[in-house]
């Protein structure tokens, strides 16, 4: 309901989510006590979409954790897939951003930032052949800027969740790629 009459004043829930993550670190890095250096974002499932894309967009965010929320366009619309059936599709749904970008492509605008992108084998919601297809296409853009050693992908053999073991080398490596 709230996505339809979005649409209906020329905005879009998406648009209106990703202003949002925008202007949090925009707001965080004004505070006279954060190193405006070392702000990251993390975020499982849906956190994760707008953890890659705040980081692309925003020059406020330094890195990127993103965990289990990475696919081609392709690969989440195909018959039977979340995207294809829900109502969470509208908070990904920016209208006619995918006859230009697929998702890779814009979590790819962050290079050459460090992104960390996570997703599982036994994911039901991502199917693996898209994930690959999508790590495969940011692989290309960051090692093209020659940054490759700044993304990290990962498929772990887990469904949709961030277990305790994902979680300490996530964040062991945000922290190096936080430090001076």
């Amino acid at each position: 309901m709230i996505a339809s009459n979005l649409m209906h004043l020329g905005m879009s829930f998406a648009g209106m989510i990703a202003h949002e993550d925008m202007r949090a670190a925009e707001f965080l890095a004004a505070q006279p006590n954060v190193d405006k250096s070392r702000i990251a974002a993390m975020g499982l499932s849906m956190g994760a979409f707008r953890t890659w894309q705040v980081t692309a967009l925003s020059e406020h965010i330094s890195a990127g954790a993103a965990i289990c929320w990475m696919a081609t366009v392709r690969g989440l619309i195909s018959p039977g897939n979340n995207q294809a059936r829900s109502q969470s599709s509208f908070s990904m749904l920016h209208p006619g951003l995918f006859n230009y970008l697929d998702y890779p492509d814009v979590a790819s605008i962050a290079c050459p930032k460090p992104l960390l992108v996570y997703n599982g084998l036994r994911d039901g919601l991502f199917p693996v052949a898209s994930v690959r297809d999508a790590y495969a296409m940011m692989r290309a853009v960051w090692e093209s800027q020659g940054a490759g050693d700044l993304l990290v992908t990962k498929l772990w053999d887990v469904p949709h969740e961030f277990n305790e073991e994902m979680q300490e080398e996530a964040f062991a490596w945000l922290a190096n790629s936080l430090e001076d």
